[in-house]
């Protein structure tokens, strides 16, 4: 072969190789959607005592039936029935369903998700403790929805809510029921807890934990909130935004637990002696405690009311000791304050208890029943 033939056909062989090798570059590549779990397999960042009732979603998953006067998307049997009995919607005991139903202006938008159990045969795994997760999904449609459950809160207790969840997203059925990395339902998963018990998720008082995609395999969904009343709601939520085949979503092992609170009582103190009868006062104060705190208790130095605390720090649940005595006071008022303050802060600290004595000239005891004499 000629010299200058070995070097046209060398020259050939290098622009065909930097071609393909340019065209491999400039192919738009698959975007991987891996499960991103919030912490290793196994972690809850939740811990303590898990204050839900069927947390793992457990049960014989019953027809759910609405409260009257039930959802227009609820089937009845009779027409002229209200649409509380929803056969659709398959729910764990103790959890209650919601989902978006407006707008659908299109067949396949946001429509009632089907609610069933998911059992441990179904592969890969859609149970990841005990026999059965919570399953809801939309076929070939969108939806914005999921389960919720109240509970009894401690006012100004700092509560952890966590669930398990992941999500089969895919246009098709692929190969070992697995999502599509490349043409999918772009389903988002989150947890939250409305902090004043309220059952509206779209309100805005709900605090929300950060929004993924969790396809799968589990990951946990966490979030805290600090409760405003006697009761807090907690939710589990996903959307799935484009309508294709399979958006399903799994949900197991949740928890609520409270990581911090603290009860103070009584709220404030007083007391009415006679300046006749000297009299040794004592009085309760109750300190609870849940978390790792330590509390402080101090009288207010400016106060007029001469007193002792027969503790003043701790770190476990405790109950103070106040004592006073009216020996050699005049009649009249007098007072002190007692400040509990905790440390880490928590909502609600410190804690101020007004005290107050009334040293009277005559004090008069009544004992009832009380009887009117002829």
């Amino acid at each position: 072969m000629k010299r200058s033939t070995a070097v046209s056909l060398s020259i050939l062989f290098a622009l065909m190789l930097l071609t393909a090798t340019v065209a491999l570059l400039l192919r738009p590549r698959p975007v991987v959607l891996a499960a991103v779990p919030l912490m290793g397999a196994g972690a809850e960042v939740c811990t303590g005592t898990n204050l839900l009732t069927n947390p793992s979603f457990e049960g014989e998953y019953p027809v759910y039936v609405m409260p009257a006067p039930g959802h227009p998307d609820c089937q009845t049997w009779f027409a002229d029935q209200p649409n509380q009995y929803c056969e659709r919607v398959k729910l764990a005991d103790e959890w209650h369903p919601y989902w978006l139903d407006t707008p659908r202006t299109e067949n396949w938008m946001n429509i009632q998700p089907e609610y069933v159990p998911s059992l441990p045969h179904e592969q890969p795994p859609r149970v990841r403790s005990g026999d059965k997760s919570q399953h809801y999904f939309s076929f070939w449609s969108t939806h914005e929805g999921g389960l919720m459950q109240q509970v009894s809160a401690v006012a100004n207790g700092r509560y952890c809510f966590s669930s398990w969840g992941h999500a089969w997203s895919s246009r098709e059925t692929l190969s070992g029921w697995l999502s599509d990395p490349n043409d999918h339902g772009d389903l988002y998963q989150r947890v939250g807890i409305d902090p004043t018990g309220g059952t509206d998720w779209q309100s805005p008082n709900v605090v929300w934990s950060e929004m993924r995609m969790q396809y799968d395999e589990f990951g946990l969904f966490s979030v805290e909130a600090v409760a405003q009343a006697d009761v807090i709601t907690v939710f589990v939520w996903s959307k799935a935004n484009i309508p294709v085949k399979h958006n399903d979503v799994y949900w197991d092992d949740a928890r609520l637990t409270l990581l911090e609170s603290v009860l103070v009582a009584p709220g404030e103190i007083a007391s009415m002696v006679d300046v006749a009868v000297p009299t040794a006062v004592t009085h309760t104060i109750g300190i609870s405690l849940t978390g790792n705190l330590t509390w402080t208790a101090s009288l207010d130095p400016a106060g007029t009311l001469s007193a002792n605390l027969n503790q003043t720090n701790g770190t476990t649940s405790s109950n103070l000791s106040l004592t006073f005595d009216s020996t050699g006071l005049p009649a009249g008022t007098y007072t002190t304050t007692i400040t509990v303050d905790v440390t880490p802060t928590v909502p609600g600290a410190p804690f101020a208890i007004p005290v107050t004595l009334y040293v009277v000239p005559d004090l008069h005891q009544a004992f009832l029943p009380l009887l009117e004499r002829p």
